[in-house]
């Protein structure tokens, strides 16, 4: 954002990664509108460019609708990754620095096919007691500067920085390969101990398009956005991207619906034979019990009587009855059967025996 004056409001703050600024507010006493001159600007190698303040300048979206007219995809995203680069060198206090350095070579960009830059990131292992005390840069082969992580007052964390990547766009369009220095201020004070570059690593992402393909992109976009083609009919084709084709709803096929209506009849017909079986079961326990009261026999064997085979145990088992949820005792029937008799011997009449 940037307020009606020009400058980077009070909320915002410098980054070397921002590609863009739009009108917005400042002051509450300010209006949203302003223009861009008031920013430090830099050109890099490849002619763009950039200030920490605005990034690449404010939107147009006029002159945005007339590039669109002639624009053409960019090539494939390349991408190249260094190793891990442990350090472990002490930060020393301004006016002093410490500065680490990594060569890219045309070999380590030939898998990948990069030879322009768009984007550098580099992350960082940091010790530090006050970490906002930090001022680190980043300057690519051209030696174009990048302010990647700035020194903040009021950041006072004690852990410093731990794999914390930082990136900037300040070095779009230039060349790959070369050498890269990191570069680290501490603008703290003596009273606190030194702070510790653990390790780094850098990443490049970028295109395979040369400097010269690039430059002649930027020309055809610059004489687009002066009108030429706004009012006209002319326009770039669109690419025809890739056929995606549309997606089939799922059926279950013919088959598998046979397969499981005739598991689910054989499920109910197994239900209803099981639940009879139970009714009948019961109904067949109760009859037995109205035969045991009135003398024609129990189902069940008379006391003492050891069952013969394992099949004899377990219809013993099944066939004893249950009244009122209780079992009814063998021992408790047979003994009643048996008292009856000697309780009527124990009076006898006249010409009666025992």
């Amino acid at each position: 954002a940037v307020d009606e004056m020009g400058y980077m409001p009070f909320y915002a703050e410098e980054c070397a990664s921002m590609l863009a600024v739009t009108f917005s507010g400042g002051d509450k006493l300010m209006r949203s509108i302003y223009e861009d001159h008031r920013a430090q600007w830099d050109t890099n190698q490849a002619g763009l460019s950039h200030s920490h303040q605005h990034g690449f300048g404010l939107l147009n979206a006029w002159r945005m609708v007339n590039a669109a007219k002639i624009w053409e995809s960019v090539p494939y995203l390349a991408s190249y990754v260094s190793p891990v680069l442990k350090e472990n060198w002490i930060i020393p206090l301004e006016p002093q620095q410490l500065e680490v350095t990594w060569n890219v070579t045309e070999a380590d960009l030939e898998l990948s096919g990069m030879r322009t830059l768009e984007h550098v990131a580099v992350t960082v292992s940091i010790t530090h007691p006050r970490r906002g005390s930090l001022e680190i840069r980043l300057l690519c082969p051209s030696g174009m500067e990048s302010l990647i992580g700035t020194a903040r007052t009021m950041d006072s964390d004690p852990n410093g920085f731990v794999d914390w990547t930082f990136s900037t766009v300040r070095c779009w369009g230039e060349e790959a390969q070369g050498t890269y220095r990191l570069v680290i201020h501490d603008v703290g004070d003596k009273t606190l101990r030194a702070g510790v570059l653990r390790h780094w690593q850098l990443a490049l992402y970028g295109s395979s398009w040369s400097r010269a393909e690039i430059k002649e992109r930027q020309r055809l976009l610059e004489e687009a956005m002066s009108g030429r083609f706004l009012d006209a009919d002319f326009s770039v084709p669109c690419p025809p991207g890739l056929k995606v084709p549309e997606q089939e709803l799922y059926t279950i096929p013919v088959n598998t619906l046979k397969t499981l209506m005739l598991l689910g009849c054989f499920a109910v017909f197994w239900t209803i034979y099981y639940t009879l079986e139970v009714f009948l079961t019961r109904n067949k326990v109760a009859f037995d019990l109205t035969a045991c009261s009135s003398g024609r026999g129990c189902p069940w064997p008379a006391k003492g009587r050891a069952p013969s085979s394992l099949e004899d145990a377990t219809e013993m088992e099944e066939t004893i009855p249950l009244y009122a949820g209780e079992e009814v005792g063998v021992e408790t029937e047979t003994e009643q059967l048996q008292e009856g008799p000697a309780r009527a011997c124990q009076s006898p009449g006249q010409g009666e025996a025992c």
